[in-house]
């Protein structure tokens, strides 16, 4: 189950000051980054200053050193000011003399320390061009070197990747029809989406939007991209209405149906949600009607990146749709720290506004009418229905979602949050849930720093209650990108199932993706690979078909252009069935007590246990052991 973070903010800092050295050190420092990134407004002053700070517990010393140049006009006051988180203004607590560096020290009341070790005081230095303050700076912890110490563990289970196709540019998703379990449809980042028959990798082109999206390239042709054809999911009832549905990036097309953009500014492109219809849905031959494109819902993305963009039907029957925070850095309006501005994301951010749809999981039904627009419907059971908030969102608070899933047996929906500087995440995500961002990013707390690189922090800092913490999480000694995946449900690796399976894009960005089970305990473990000591490619999505089997997506690039994407199957060692890598006495054993039976040893998947396998296993034996 998630962990949800009980205890209120106020607690929490109360319990840290009581204990004192117990919980932390007893002199404890702080980081302060000034710009004008983040006054309330946000300027373009070029301004600009850094701070240090400590906090002695035993006699609630305060100190500071301050330095700042670049203001646009003299100095006219400077102040700590608080209680405040980011985005909001408070009245002053100390006041400043004028000029740079600012040395002092003062005792704070208990109060007062509760709020600094909180993150809820801030400097502020104001000018006479700029009198309600030029550069502002929250009072912060320092960033942690090493979030999670030790690294991802070895498992147990022994895995192989198995060609099914070649050929292909960004494969990024992988489903099946229902009612159609010889095929696995393939999204292709460039617009393509592929049936791809499993009995040999013959493919073909089911569908093609191509032609709909933005250029693909962010920094120019044959460069990476986050837009494109990023999800489909076809319609539970697909066989008898032959409906499936796409997320597309769009260029601008007539107004959004939501928006983040302030007045008079572009967004970068529009994600697009569209039905379409197959004529003969039983017809092996039939692909989709290219006339039958029926656009639902359309939504602004400010910036390239961070769209997450997959789409599932859950076990309702209803269509859910992960959408990323829009882009940009720390989820804020502002400037990144290589200084390009960012917009339509305000100041607390989209993942934690629930008044807008980016940085959420939206839950509708295609088929319904009763939304604004009239082209799909709201369930009444939607959290935000008839209260505060958007109707179509079912949980809120992620940065990228990418990739997400429904366990086939148990119905959890498991959620792949892309992190920003520090931490990847997996989620089990409930009805309503706040996963965090951007107050926090994983576990840890996240600091928002300025122009600067935002970062984490293990001290509780003031956040709303209810935050529910991830399931698991690694930090970026590991990996850049978490590519989320599937519970394995299949019957080809028998010590696999019921475990969730998922990804990391590359940790260098250099085609040194990587592949992880959760064990026990929900435990991060990588796969040992059979005949292979590494994948060796740009992990980009996951499959399952008809049978619970699991496909890994991937190229040779990481980007959207080329030829060298692959579909592989999640397969073991022929004749190993115990995973352990080795064909051997204890799989003969598995086989012979499965023998003439429906399932424990059925190696050719005939639907039996019997003297077909016994020959693949005997073929094998010895393979892979010592």
């Amino acid at each position: 189950m998630p962990r949800v973070l009980n205890l209120s903010s106020a607690m929490v800092i109360a319990l840290a000051v009581v204990s004192g050295g117990a919980a932390m050190a007893q002199v404890v420092p702080f980081t302060i980054v000034l710009d004008g990134a983040q006054e309330v407004p946000p300027n373009d002053s070029p301004g600009s200053g850094v701070g240090t700070a400590t906090l002695d517990l035993g006699n609630n010393l305060f100190s500071w050193n301050i330095t700042f140049s670049g203001l646009v006009a003299p100095e006219v006051a400077a102040h700590f000011h608080g209680p405040a988180v980011m985005c909001q203004a408070a009245g002053v607590q100390i006041g400043l003399p004028f000029g740079s560096p600012k040395v002092g020290s003062q005792i704070l009341t208990a109060t007062q320390v509760a709020q600094v070790l909180s993150g809820q005081w801030y400097v502020n230095i104001h000018s006479s061009a700029f009198p309600g303050g030029e550069i502002r700076g929250q009072v912060m912890p320092a960033a942690l070197d090493d979030p999670i110490p030790g690294g991802i563990a070895t498992g147990s289970i022994h895995v192989k990747l198995q060609p099914v196709a070649s050929g292909l540019t960004a494969p990024n998703w992988g489903t099946t029809a229902p009612g159609d379990a010889s095929r696995l449809f393939v999204v292709d980042q460039d617009g393509k989406l592929w049936a791809i028959r499993l009995s040999d990798g013959a493919k073909r082109v089911f569908l093609d939007v191509s032609g709909l999206l933005v250029p693909l390239g962010a920094f120019g042709p044959g460069t990476f991209d986050e837009r494109g054809f990023l999800g489909v999911a076809f319609h539970p009832n697909y066989q008898s209405n032959g409906l499936l549905y796409t997320y597309t990036s769009q260029p601008l097309s007539g107004p959004a149906d939501f928006s983040t953009m302030p007045i008079g500014q572009n967004a970068n492109h529009q994600a697009v949600i569209t039905e379409w219809h197959v004529p003969d849905p039983g017809d092996p031959d039939s692909v989709v009607d290219p006339g039958s494109a029926r656009v639902l819902l359309r939504i602004d993305e400010p910036q390239f990146n961070h769209n997450a963009g997959c789409l599932n039907f859950g076990p309702d029957g209803l269509l859910y749709i992960a959408l990323g925070d829009g882009g940009g850095a720390d989820d804020k309006d502002g400037q990144n720290f290589i200084g390009q501005p960012i917009i339509g994301h305000g100041c607390i951010g989209n993942g934690a506004d629930n008044t807008n749809v980016l940085g959420d999981i939206l839950r509708i039904d295609p088929l319904g009418n009763n939304s604004t627009n009239g082209q799909y419907g709201i369930p009444a059971d939607n959290p935000f229905v008839n209260g505060p908030g958007v109707d179509e969102i079912y949980a809120m608070g992620f940065r990228n979602p990418f990739r997400f899933s429904f366990d086939s047996a148990t119905g959890d929906l498991y959620v792949g949050d892309v992190g920003q500087n520090d931490i990847e995440e997996i989620n089990v995500v409930v009805k309503g849930g706040h996963y965090g961002w951007n107050h926090k990013e994983g576990s840890f707390f996240f600091v928002p720093n300025g122009k600067l690189a935002g970062y984490v922090t293990d001290r509780p800092l003031s956040v709303p209650g209810g935050l529910i913490d991830p399931i698991a999480q690694y930090d970026h000694d590991e990996g850049i990108s978490v590519i989320g995946g599937f519970v394995y449900r299949g019957n080809r690796i028998a010590p696999l199932r019921g475990r969730y399976v998922f990804g990391e894009f590359a940790v260098q960005f250099d085609n040194d993706g990587r592949l992880f089970p959760l064990g026990d305990g929900n435990q991060i473990l990588e796969f040992p690979l059979v005949d292979q000591a590494v994948v060796g490619l740009s992990i980009l999505g996951f499959g399952q078909d008809g049978k619970g089997e699991l496909y890994l997506m991937a190229n040779s690039t990481g980007i959207p252009f080329g030829n060298t994407g692959v579909v592989l199957r999640i397969t073991l060692r022929a004749g190993d069935l115990d995973g352990d890598g080795c064909v051997g006495q204890s799989d003969l054993g598995i086989l012979l007590a499965a023998f003439n039976s429906t399932s424990g040893g059925d190696l050719d998947e005939d639907g039996d246990t019997d003297q077909s396998d016994l020959g693949i296993l005997l073929a094998n034996f010895g393979a892979g052991c010592p």
